[in-house]
C-alpha cells in the first residue's frame, strides 16, 4: 500500500492508494470476520459461500467492512515507518476515491506542532531579589510566641482576648433553631467568630453568671430562616480564662527552640527566611525567563493538545480539592459552575501551558540536554533514608527512574537559562513630585493675616 504524506501546520495528511489484490483480500478478510451475520437459507449461520451471500445482499456487501480493514492497516503501516510522527489523536478517515477495485483514501489528524522558538540565551529579564528586614524577624517571633502562650483559668471579667467557655441556646420568637446550642463551647473573645455583636456582649462576664446575649441575624446569612432575624441566645459561663504570654526572652527561646539564647535563635530564623527568600527569587527568576522566551515564539496549537493540557488542569485541581476535604464536583457545585465553564473560562491559559511546554521541549532538544543512569541513581540514593544494618539501598524501577531522569533534564536546563540570562536591577520608582496646596482665603483671614 503506496502512500504519500503531507504537513499543514499541525496538520499531518496521509494519502494512500490501494492495489486490486488489496481490495481482493481486504473483502476476504471482510468476509471471513462477518459471514457469521448473514442468513442464507440452506446453509447454517456462518458457513455460506462469499459469492452466496454477495448475490443474496449484493455484490457490495463486504465493501465498507472491507475499506474499514484497509484504512486500520494503512494506519498501522504508516506508523510502524514513520515513528517520528506521533500523532495526537485518532485519525479522521476520507474516501478519495474507489471504482471496485482500487481505494482512495486519506487520513487526517494533528501531531506535535514545530516551535518558532524565540531567543532563549541572553534573555534580558529584571532580577527578583528578596532580602530579610528586622520586621519579618519580628513578627516570625511574635507569631512563636503567640502560639506559645498558655491558657490559665481566671476569677475575674472575660476581657476581649480572653476565652469563655460557654453553655449557650439560640431562639428566635421563643422557638429552638437548629445549631443553635452547643455545651462546654469555647469561644475567644474578639475572634469573631460568632455574629457580630455576640462576642462583645459577653466581655465583663464572671464564672457561673448567666446572661441572654441579643443579637440580629445578618441579611446575608447562609441559612435563609434566620437572615434578618432577632435572636436571643441564653448563655451559662462555665469559665473565663486568660491567655498568658511569655516574656520573649534566653529562657523563652531555649524552650521553644534547639537555641540557647534568643540572638541565636533569631538569627537562625534570619537564615531560614533569607534561604526562602532565595528560592522564592530563584523560582521567580525561571518564571520571568521562560514566560520572555515564550513571548516571543510561537506554534499553531491544535485544540486537542490545549484540551490535553486542560485535562492536567483538571486532575491538578481535583488533588487539590481532595487534600482540602472537598470533591471537584462539589466545588463546581458550591461555586456555582462546571467542568464546561472552567474548560472555557482556562482555555488560553491552557493554551498557553501548552506553548510553554513545547518551547521548553524544544530548548532540551537543541541543547542535548540529557540525564544518565548513573545521576538517576545517585539523586535516587540521596532522597532515601541511610539504610540500618549494611542493607543497600534498593534500585529504583522503570516508572522511578523514568520521572528523576525529567527532573534532573529540567533542573539542568532551567540552571543553563539562569546562566545565560541578562539580569537588569529593578529600577526604583521616581518619587512623585508632591502637589502644591492652594488654600483659599476669606477676608476675615487676609484681614487675620494683616493684623
Amino acid at each position: 500500500m503506496k502512500y504519500t504524506i503531507s504537513k499543514e501546520k499541525s496538520e499531518v495528511t496521509v494519502k494512500f492508494d490501494t492495489t486490486p489484490t488489496e481490495w481482493t483480500d481486504a473483502v476476504n478478510k471482510a468476509y471471513q470476520e462477518t459471514k457469521g451475520k448473514y442468513k442464507v437459507p440452506g446453509f447454517r449461520q456462518g458457513k455460506a459461500p462469499k459469492h452466496v451471500i454477495e448475490s443474496m445482499y449484493g455484490v457490495g456487501v463486504f465493501a465498507d467492512d472491507a475499506m474499514d480493514i484497509l484504512i486500520q492497516d494503512g494506519y498501522e503501516k504508516f506508523v510502524g515507518e514513520n515513528e517520528d510522527i506521533v500523532p495526537l489523536d485518532r485519525p479522521t478517515a476520507s474516501i478519495d476515491a474507489f471504482d471496485g477495485k482500487k481505494l482512495k483514501f486519506s487520513l487526517k489528524f494533528p501531531v506535535t506542532p514545530d516551535v518558532s522558538l524565540g531567543e532563549y540565551k541572553g534573555v534580558e529579564v529584571v532580577k527578583a531579589e528578596y532580602t530579610v528586614s528586622d520586621d519579618q524577624i519580628d513578627a516570625e517571633l511574635k507569631n512563636v510566641l503567640e502560639r506559645s502562650a498558655r491558657i490559665e483559668e481566671k476569677e475575674g471579667e472575660a476581657q476581649l482576648g480572653d476565652t469563655v467557655n460557654l453553655d449557650f441556646s439560640g431562639s428566635v420568637d421563643g422557638v429552638k433553631f437548629d445549631g443553635g446550642t452547643a455545651e462546654q463551647y469555647n469561644l475567644e473573645l474578639g475572634s469573631h467568630s460568632f455574629i457580630p455583636g455576640f462576642e462583645e456582649q459577653l466581655v465583663g462576664v464572671k464564672k457561673g453568671d448567666e446572661k441572654d446575649v441579643n443579637v440580629k441575624f445578618p441579611e446575608e446569612y447562609h441559612a435563609d430562616e434566620l437572615k434578618g432575624k432577632d435572636a436571643v441566645f441564653a448563655c451559662k459561663i462555665n469559665s473565663v480564662s486568660a491567655k498568658i504570654v511569655p516574656e520573649m526572652d534566653d529562657a523563652w527561646a531555649k524552650d521553644v527552640s534547639e537555641f540557647d539564647t534568643l540572638a541565636d535563635y533569631r538569627n537562625s530564623i534570619k537564615e531560614r527566611l533569607a534561604k526562602q527568600g532565595e528560592s522564592r527569587a530563584r523560582a521567580e527568576n525561571e518564571n520571568n525567563i521562560i514566560n520572555a522566551i515564550v513571548d516571543k515564539s510561537e506554534a499553531d496549537i491544535p485544540d486537542v493538545l490545549v484540551q490535553s493540557y486542560l485535562d492536567d488542569m483538571l486532575r491538578d485541581m481535583e488533588m487539590r480539592m481532595y487534600y482540602q476535604g472537598m470533591k471537584l464536583e462539589d466545588y463546581f457545585k458550591y461555586t456555582g459552575t462546571t467542568v464546561e465553564d472552567f474548560r472555557k473560562d482556562r482555555y488560553e491559559d491552557a493554551k498557553r501551558g501548552a506553548l510553554t511546554r513545547l518551547c521548553l521541549e524544544e530548548i532540551i532538544k537543541r541543547e542535548n540536554i540529557t540525564a544518565t543512569d548513573e545521576e538517576a541513581e545517585k539523586k535516587y540514593a540521596e532522597s532515601m533514608p541511610a539504610p540500618s544494618g549494611g542493607e543497600e539501598v534498593r534500585k529504583p524501577d522503570e516508572r522511578e527512574m523514568g520521572y528523576l531522569k525529567n527532573e534532573i533534564v529540567m533542573t539542568k536546563l532551567l540552571d543553563m537559562l539562569i546562566e545565560n540570562a541578562v539580569f537588569t536591577e529593578k529600577k526604583e520608582e521616581a518619587e512623585k513630585p508632591k502637589k502644591k496646596t492652594t488654600r483659599k482665603t476669606t477676608k476675615k483671614t487676609e484681614t487675620e493675616a494683616k493684623e
